[in-house]
């Protein structure tokens, strides 16, 4: 990418100040001028940006066994900007905004790796309602090409092309991917599917469906499984039921009428159930899965429960976007900029995951892998004053540093610090920094 330079200076400076707008994050209203031309610029495009990007996440892909691809879909709503010209509508309303699809790369360890790929796109008219049942049916018989759901499809033909068959590429997507269609479309070698459930499909065993056949399948073993929190309940650890079979899916009927071509698909599920009544009241898990993957053993499948567990993080991915770097406040005035801004700030959002997950993941390891050497020592600086350590603090130390800065109270009962927490907090240090650089000056 002809602009790699100045695109690295811009994701260096927002990342500074995540949550802040675009003035307030720059050092000067020069430099906030610049990246408003960047995303004005007709020479750059949102693609060249992305790729810029997943060309880091290809590279870190090599060094792992195993890929997890993990999809999902949000809504960037920017009703309350009119102004803005080029949205669509996001849902039987008039919220006017752009609808995107991620493809987000994650190890076999759970650590952010990056995105692979990103497709948006606007609605020209409202989606069906829910209650118009002709329109339903005619929508479900339309050939998949012509439908928002190829993009499950696309995604994994995207994602196939960028990591290589040395490695293993599992794509992990909840119910909205349950599509025969993706299932029976060919994969490259070394490429498999780990998809929850959402319909009760017809199979070809003796039970006749899914559901069924899967709550008669015998337990092969218990699991704790982490529960990650939600606006709808609080984190746990939830201690689960594990069942496995092998499968044959039958084609839907209007499938078969319509692709006379395709056949039955062999695979395994899985029934991850949650035993008994969660401390809090709240509903137990219930994952119903289906994969590519072999199911030959209790430890099989337990890696294949704790893979599909990290899809949370493609969640985390959003909401920083969202809440982090504040992205629906951005009045650019044109969907094109802000797919530009979008495709910035998707590298700003996977900086901040990286640097918070890698503290978790090698929490001894040395800090200076994230941070700037003035920025540990301004942190040494405040919290550890009488220290004459010269070698910087480790990871582990560093993020309960910046946390505190963000609000965290570091208190044995307060578990690990939030994403939010640690971006607020690396907001507060840059801040510092910068007083620190106009003290050192005068």
């Amino acid at each position: 990418m002809r602009h790699a330079k100045r695109l690295r200076k811009i994701v260096t400076a927002l990342s500074r100040h995540p949550t802040a707008s675009v003035p307030l994050a720059s050092q000067t209203s020069s430099e906030a001028q610049s990246i408003y031309r960047f995303w004005s610029n007709p020479t750059v495009s949102s693609e060249a940006i992305l790729n810029s990007h997943s060309e880091g996440t290809v590279a870190r892909a090599r060094g792992c066994e195993t890929v997890l691809s993990i999809q999902d879909s949000t809504d960037f709503d920017f009703t309350s900007h009119p102004q803005t010209t080029g949205l669509g509508y996001l849902n039987q309303t008039q919220q006017q905004g752009i609808k995107v699809h991620n493809c987000f790369a994650v190890s076999g360890a759970g650590e952010p790796l990056g995105l692979l790929h990103q497709h948006t796109w606007v609605r020209e008219v409202p989606p069906v309602k829910q209650k118009d049942r002709s329109a339903q049916e005619r929508h479900q018989h339309k050939p998949i090409e012509e439908k928002e759901s190829y993009r499950w499809l696309t995604t994994l033909t995207a994602a196939e092309a960028k990591v290589s068959e040395q490695v293993q590429l599992v794509q992990v997507a909840d119910r909205e991917a349950d599509i025969f269609e993706l299932f029976a479309q060919p994969r490259q070698v070394n490429s498999e599917l780990l998809i929850r459930v959402k319909t009760n499909r017809s199979i070809k065993q003796a039970w006749g469906k899914l559901f069924i056949a899967l709550s008669q399948a015998p337990v092969l073993g218990e699991l704790q499984v982490e529960v990650r929190r939600t606006p709808q309940r609080e984190a746990r650890i939830a201690r689960v039921h594990l069942r496995g079979l092998h499968v044959t899916l039958a084609v839907p009927e209007y499938l078969a009428r319509q692709k006379p071509s395709l056949q039955p698909i062999e695979l395994n599920a899985l029934w991850v159930e949650e035993i008994g009544v969660p401390a809090d009241g709240g509903k137990p898990i219930c994952w119903k899965l289906l994969t590519t993957l072999p199911l030959e053993s209790y430890a099989q499948a337990c890696q294949y429960v704790r893979w599909y567990s990290y899809r949370w993080l493609i969640e985390r991915f959003h909401f920083t976007l969202k809440s982090g770097c504040t992205l629906e406040n951005l009045q650019l005035q044109h969907r094109d900029r802000l797919l530009k801004a979008l495709a910035t700030y998707s590298i700003v959002a996977w900086r901040l995951m990286s640097m918070t997950y890698q503290a978790r993941l090698t929490p001894e390891a040395s800090c200076d892998a994230i941070l700037q050497p003035e920025e540990w020592r301004l942190l040494r600086r405040k919290f550890a004053p009488k220290s004459r350590a010269k070698t910087p603090p480790t990871m582990h130390q560093a993020m309960l540093w910046i946390a505190q800065l963000g609000g965290f109270l570091a208190r044995k009962s307060d578990g690990q610090p939030g994403l939010k927490t640690l971006w607020r907090g690396y907001t507060k240090l840059h801040y510092m920094l910068e007083g620190a650089r106009l003290v050192t000056k005068t």
